[in-house]
């Protein structure tokens, strides 16, 4: 076919093969592409990077990379194009995502946002934007007060119970590899990548394959977000628990805070992240509907990065200009009846974090500066574990006992490595072979210690079972995985909650309207791009019901 006869057209270009560096400058990308399509480089018209991958299967490695570009009319060129890598296909034109109509909420309408975490302050942005700045509400602290006590628990061992890694500014998500990559085909997801480079993210973030932030440029993120939230009218209460709801005739008419306040509550978005456990048991308490919901546990696995980066690449990565290497893996594994065991948020050149919000309970987590600088990459191992495994830890019909479930094996792994949050471990061939590890053979990233033991005490049998079972499946296919060198921390279990509140398709919780349950730890959502989506779902949900409503005040509105 030919393109552009006399009108601008649009093609893609696949599979162009050149370093990221050159296919972030415009004139580069210009350059590259009119020699492979080929034609005249001033017949790109435009250039508009949209995608970058690292293919490694390829010997040796190599970046590719997905194109938009715009002709000049009267450009001649047959397509389709299909040489190597290469291909090249007519495109639409580029739909420009137009900023959120603005609503004329009520006077004095201001819903409230409980959770500060992606869910919450997506939540809070997108109503702002439409008119209605919330007042935002979190149990933690700023992210700048968030730092200081964190430290401190991973050197010394001491704990706030309201400030640490999982409460706080950014949620649990703030110390993390700050993975951006998600699966789901929302458009919203591309506002919230939008939003995130606007407010300092890498540009990387919209075009990589598999984007990441890390927790140092998060941190800086969030503080832009914050100016932003309250230029918009956005008011942001730190060190602030939702305690309890008021609600007359099944409506939501106050939220009860710490302290014993209680604000005016016409709408309430709920994101409270998966660690709330407190908040799930007096929502409970209240009769929000909610039920159990499967979830996975296991350990983090650590490596050496170069490790991973020759299993991975059969190159040395430096010398070949290639980023810390990463990896998926995935399999059914177990005795009798074999559970999906899969790795879960990789962190090349990472840490392996503890991550707990109470004493007496062990919790792992892995996090990575936007670097990935340091020696070591880990991941979640982890086990898919069916509801009906929490019923020996509640009745069966309570839909809380995931978390006594969860709760039973975390105090399982405090007592086993002796308390204050030093973290069990055992090297991944000593598991195989049914032996503890010594103190003496361990080396690794978790602080604030380690002590060798059995992790047979720290998990369900049948977890173990399909952990041993994935293990020499991942080692056959990365050689050196279950080697001597692979550490196995106990436990990963918050990698979910196991909990979800029940909503209806207006996003309301069924008896209590007004009340929008959202985010990850509502168990809507599965990590920070998804988890800000369905925040800003919600926040347009309570747009269209004031819509509805003919904005006419309802009962109990201020």
């Amino acid at each position: 076919m030919n393109v552009s006869q006399g009108r601008v057209s649009w093609i893609r270009v696949h599979g162009v093969v050149m370093p990221p560096s050159e296919a972030e400058d415009p004139a580069a990308a210009r350059a590259r592409i009119a020699a492979l399509l080929p034609v005249e480089e001033h017949r790109l018209a435009e250039v508009r990077l949209e995608r970058r991958s690292l293919d490694a299967r390829a010997r040796p490695p190599r970046f590719e990379h997905r194109f938009l570009c715009r002709l000049e009319p009267g450009t001649r060129l047959r397509l389709p194009i299909h040489r190597g890598s290469l291909r090249v296909e007519g495109a639409d034109p580029p739909r420009e995502d137009p900023a959120p109509p603005r609503r004329a909420f009520p006077p004095g309408f201001r819903p409230v946002v409980v959770g500060a975490g992606p869910a919450g302050l997506w939540a809070a942005l997108t109503l702002a934007r439409l008119g209605a700045p919330p007042l935002l509400v979190e149990r933690g602290r700023a992210v700048e007060e968030r730092g200081p006590a964190v430290n401190r628990h991973w050197r010394e061992g001491v704990l706030d119970p309201e400030n640490n890694v999982l409460f706080g500014e950014g949620g649990a998500g703030t110390f993390s590899d700050g993975k951006i990559y998600t699966r789901i085909r929302d458009p919203r997801a591309a506002r919230v990548l939008r939003d995130l480079h606007e407010l300092g993210a890498p540009v990387g973030i919209l075009v990589d394959g598999r984007p990441h932030i890390g927790t140092d440029r998060l941190k800086v993120v969030l503080m832009r977000l914050r100016r932003l939230l309250a230029d918009l009218g956005v008011e942001v209460r730190f060190g602030t628990r939702a305690e309890g709801l008021v609600v007359e005739g099944g409506r939501l008419t106050r939220l009860r805070l710490s302290g014993g306040e209680e604000v005016p509550a016409p709408a309430v978005v709920l994101a409270p992240g998966h660690s709330a456990r407190d908040t799930f048991r007096w929502l409970r308490a209240l009769g929000v509907p909610m039920e159990a919901r499967p979830t996975a546990i296991g350990v983090r696995i650590e490596h050496s990065q170069a490790l991973i980066d020759r299993i991975q690449y059969g190159c040395v990565r430096e010398e070949a200009g290639l980023p810390p290497s990463d990896y998926h893996l995935a399999c059914d594994a177990g005795r009798g009846r074999p559970r999906r065991v899969w790795s879960f948020c990789m962190c090349p050149g990472g840490k392996v974090i503890s991550a707990s919000n109470e004493v007496g309970l062990q919790v792992t987590n892995g996090m990575s500066y936007s670097k990935r600088a340091a020696g070591f990459g880990n991941a979640g191992l982890i086990a898919q574990v069916p509801v009906e495994d929490y019923d020996p830890h509640g009745a069966p019909d309570d839909p809380l006992r995931g978390l006594r479930f969860q709760e039973v094996w975390e105090r399982r792994a405090w007592e086993a490595a002796g308390g204050g949050f030093v973290a069990p471990v055992q090297r991944a061939a000593d598991l195989l072979a049914g032996r503890p590890t010594e103190d003496e053979e361990i080396l690794g990233s978790y602080l604030p210690g380690m002590r060798g033991t059995d992790l047979s005490s720290c998990l369900p049998a049948p977890v173990l079972e399909s952990l041993k079972g994935a293990l020499r499946v991942f080692d056959a296919r990365m050689p050196g995985f279950a080697g001597r060198e692979a550490l196995l921390v106990g436990v990963e279990s918050r990698t979910s909650s196991p909990v979800r509140i029940v909503r209806g398709a207006d996003l309301q919780c069924p008896g209590f309207e007004g009340l929008y349950p959202v985010g990850e730890g509502a168990g809507y959502a599965g990590g920070i791009v998804s988890a800000a989506v369905d925040g800003v779902s919600a926040a347009e949900a309570i747009a269209a019901a004031r819509a509805l409503q003919g904005m006419a005040p309802a009962g109990g509105d201020p």
